[in-house]
């Protein structure tokens, strides 16, 4: 059998404790320091005194914790003890040092500074302390589909703990449950991301399947994201039915705002009031146009005594209603034209030299009389 070099074995020792964050201390039976190396002398406060030929209750006066440490070591126990110097977080194992007949000769400490391990244990504790209050599941699969993370606030919904999925196969575990969920973790396998949604039991859920890497970028398996969206699946029913029914009334007002009457057989008269916006323009048109098709009407009186204000728009939707009235065949009349109202239209520039406008309904109804078929 190959037999390791001693040469290396100290070269090896001596690189260690050439780091920062490696300090080995040794005594021997009689409490006096035999070896003490390491850069972490210093940052640990006894570098002055924790040299060879110093007993040990000289090398660390200062923390006599530690000689009773060693002590517990030179009467041949194990004893591994975290410690704090300065802003430095230190693992600490104390154990024996026996002779060739087993005999404790001695005892050692070897310190590491685990301080960035353990900085990096403590974030990955309060992330997931944060994901298990937080209204969502995560998981991380590999390629297999075996889960290595189950963690989140909503596992209790579906009767699962924090961490009771880890080694479970989902595919083999909920492929049955979740249709899509071999589709979504194939394409996270190739790079892809997928959102799909499930139901589980009562719940309807988001789940969202991204790609997981490895240390060299490659594609390791997957981690999914999943939220439970039955309560803003259900808001968003809510509003969509609030917001057609806000619909339905405000085209209610609009017809009831510009009624389309029959003032005699061929004559279709529609009082507007107020402004004319594009939907209730096209409310009015649409309505016209399917009176006018029905009833055979030969006349459209817009009457526009009621009409607070005139603006480039509602002119264009005015003339638009009175060009759709004559491709029926139907002449369009005007009437109820303001002083004030006349003025605006003026100023806009609008061409009403051919439009038909009389002064009033009455006006109106007379012409639609006269023009009829019949009458002298």
């Amino acid at each position: 059998m190959a037999t390791v070099d001693p040469a290396l074995k100290f070269q090896v020792l001596t690189g260690l404790l050439e780091s920062e964050s490696t300090t080995l201390i040794g005594i021997d039976a009689g409490e006096v320091l035999t070896l003490a190396e390491g850069r972490g002398l210093g940052p640990m406060g006894v570098a002055g005194t924790a040299t060879v030929g110093a007993s040990l209750a000289a090398a660390f006066g200062e923390h006599p914790e530690l000689v009773e440490l060693f002590r517990r070591g030179l009467r041949g126990e194990r004893v591994r003890v975290e410690k704090i110097y300065g802003q430095a977080y230190w693992l600490q194992s104390f154990y024996p040092l026996r002779g060739a007949d087993g005999a404790i000769v001695g005892a050692a400490m070897l310190a590491i500074d685990v301080t960035r391990d353990l900085t990096t244990v403590r974030q990955a504790h309060m992330l997931r302390e944060l994901v298990n209050n937080l209204p969502t599941n995560v998981f991380a699969v590999d390629p297999r589909g075996v889960c290595e993370i189950s963690e989140g606030g909503l596992l209790a919904e579906i009767g699962l703990k924090p961490g009771q999925n880890v080694g479970v196969n989902v595919f083999e575990a909920y492929n049955a449950t979740i249709p899509d969920l071999a589709d979504a973790m194939g394409a996270a396998f190739r790079g892809e991301t997928r959102v799909i949604e499930f139901s589980f039991g009562d719940s309807l859920y988001s789940q969202t399947t991204l790609p997981r890497r490895d240390a060299q970028g490659n594609y390791a398996g997957a981690y999914c994201i999943a939220s439970d969206i039955t309560q803003r699946r259900r808001d968003e029913e809510l509003l969509r039915a609030q917001m057609r029914i806000i619909q339905e009334q405000k085209e209610a007002i609009v017809r009831l705002s510009s009624p389309i009457i029959e003032v005699g057989h061929d004559a279709l008269a529609v009082p507007l009031v107020g402004s004319l916006d594009e939907q209730r323009a096209a409310t009015i048109m649409h309505g016209l146009l399917e009176a006018i098709a029905h009833k055979r009407a030969r006349f459209a009186i817009l009457d526009l005594t009621g009409v607070d204000t005139v603006d480039p728009t509602s002119a264009e939707h005015l003339i638009r209603i009175i060009h759709s009235v004559r491709l029926l065949g139907a002449q369009a009349i005007i009437t109820g034209i303001r002083p004030p109202i006349a003025r605006i239209m003026a100023e806009l520039g609008l061409d009403l030299s051919r439009l038909h406008t009389l002064r009033s309904l009455q006006d109106a109804l007379r012409y639609c009389g006269e023009s009829s078929p019949g009458v002298r």
